[in-house]
């Protein structure tokens, strides 16, 4: 069980108020529920049961489970009714400790009155009502609290004190590595809650984001941006590689011009890869440039996809084939944001950092190898020391060569061949990029590589980080057929980056029949 916390309770209950309290004096982050479902509906909660009624969204609140039911480290406050579903209420037993928050009907009825926007309470009978009809359906609480005669503080103390948690100690080192490109000159800032190193004041700023990453981070990233003096909007984008196409980037162009954004504007991205690679897009031919900041949420974005300016969306001939470089003016990898990935999520992103150990560095390599257990823990300074060490990488090798007309910057696509052909036959929804990094690695090794023994240590090194290593039959037979659509590809050579040990990667060009 991890250490998550899920306040539960009646309408009035006080969770979203004491549960954002507490994610600030424990450091986790926050999830209201029923923000999740506002924003993935971009309505109000009122307004859903209105024009698509109580059963669809008990069905969102079955939906808002899926998604968040493998993070960690967060405070989630439930909607009232989301535990009259047994099996949610099974599910919310898995994720932590559950604690029931509660007060009388008096305090309750003041609490719900002044609110005045709760769909299914049209008069004080009501109320009455509906309490009676749940009595009993929060007691599968581990804790129980009433809060109708304490202060908020109150009763985000006794939480702490009933669970015995500790606020965890902040990690204070800071690095700043310069992305140097013919074009621009930014930084990439990396540490621990760095929100005051965003430069935007007395502008107009859109947020691109989804659901989930909007329903944790947005509410702290715009309270920020609004001490700056700055107008605020956002874009909500549905989760998923399979909604990065040009229809979404349709309705995003839509958005700025009906909100008259202008060039001088800036665009964030919050989010990962998906969102990243969008919000770049978009910046890079709206109005023929417009300025943009990436805050990535992932390990595989922070080390990966928000650094080097490669911006891109998906056809039905393949993964980013469509796209632009185009730098950013900031990057912002906070590692706070790290600490509430789901195992699955984190390890898609330790793909990456392995493939950047392959190509250019045997001390992280070593790393990863000697100290998985930390790095599994997601011990801070090792996160600090891991993203460091590859956006450095990845730094050296942008500034050589931006746009891969020298052939530098293909040493970054080691795995990807194989790896975004997998992505596509699967159409994005059986691996993970990560996983299908993973495998493209493995492949691209059997087949052009060197160091039989090196080799062995690699495909060990992704098994401890429970990465695949073998790809089914039966995608390799539907594989070929899609490397011809390949951007490496040059007549019948494909260029590709060969590993010849942990370290060393040489960039060749291969005959494209050698696949298979």
């Amino acid at each position: 069980m991890s250490e998550n916390i899920i306040l539960t309770g009646f309408m009035g209950s006080g969770k979203d108020t004491i549960g954002r309290l507490l994610a600030s004096r424990l450091n986790m982050g926050f999830i209201s529920t029923d923000q999740m479902i506002e924003l993935a509906e971009q309505k109000s909660i009122k307004k859903i049961f209105e024009e698509k009624g109580e059963v669809y969204f008990r069905k969102k609140e079955k939906w808002v489970i899926e998604k968040i039911k493998g993070l960690k480290n967060v405070v989630i406050a439930t909607g009232g009714g989301m535990v009259i579903d047994m099996k949610n209420r099974k599910e919310l037993q898995k994720m932590g400790n559950v604690i029931q928050l509660s007060a009388n009907i008096e305090t309750l009825k003041k609490r719900i009155i002044t609110n005045g926007e709760r769909p299914l309470i049209r008069n004080v009978f009501d109320i009455d009502r509906l309490y009676r009809k749940r009595k009993g359906i929060y007691d599968f609480a581990k804790i129980k609290i009433d809060n109708s005669e304490k202060k908020p503080e109150m009763v985000v103390n006794k939480i702490i004190e009933e669970l015995n948690f500790e606020k965890p100690q902040s990690f204070k080192e800071k690095a700043e590595i310069r992305i140097k490109t013919k074009l621009k000159n930014y930084p990439v800032i990396i540490g621990y809650d760095i929100m005051e190193h965003l430069p935007i004041f007395n502008n107009k700023v859109v947020i691109i984001t989804n659901p989930l990453v909007g329903t944790l981070y947005m509410n702290e990233l715009i309270n920020y941006l609004k001490k700056g003096n700055n107008e605020i909007d956002y874009f909500i984008i549905p989760d998923g590689e399979e909604f990065k196409n040009f229809d979404t980037v349709e309705k995003i162009y839509d958005f700025l011009f009906r909100t008259n954004f202008q060039r001088q504007n800036f665009i964030i991205s919050l989010g990962g890869g998906v969102i990243t690679d969008i919000a770049g897009f978009v910046a890079s031919t709206f109005k023929r440039g417009c300025r943009v900041i990436h805050i990535p949420t992932t390990l595989l974005c922070q080390v990966d996809a928000a650094i080097g300016g490669k911006t891109g969306i998906n056809t039905d001939y393949g993964k980013n084939m469509l796209g632009t470089f185009y730098q950013p003016e900031l990057v912002l990898c906070d590692l706070k944001k790290l600490l509430t990935l789901s195992d699955k999520e984190f390890l898609n992103g330790i793909a990456e950092v392995i493939k950047y150990s392959i190509i250019h560095s045997k001390r992280l390599f070593y790393i990863l190898q000697k100290k998985k257990e930390q790095v599994k823990n997601r011990n801070l300074q090792l996160l600090f020391e891991i993203v460091k060490a590859c956006v450095s990488i990845k730094g050296v090798i942008i500034n050589q060569d931006e746009t891969e007309e020298k052939g530098i910057r293909e040493i970054l696509n080691f795995g990807h061949t194989i790896g975004h052909i997998i992505e596509t036959i699967t159409n994005y929804n059986i691996y993970s990029h990560g996983e299908a990094i993973s495998m493209g690695m493995v492949e691209e090794m059997k087949l052009f590589g060197r160091k039989i023994n090196e080799m062995r240590e690699v495909k060990e090194l992704l098994k401890e980080y429970c990465l695949p290593i073998y790809v089914p039959c039966d995608l390799k037979n539907k594989m070929k057929k899609l490397i011809s659509h390949d951007k490496k590809m040059k007549g019948k050579y494909i260029t590709i980056a060969v590993f010849e040990g942990i370290g060393k990667i040489k960039i060749k060009e291969v005959l494209c029949r050698k696949f298979f």
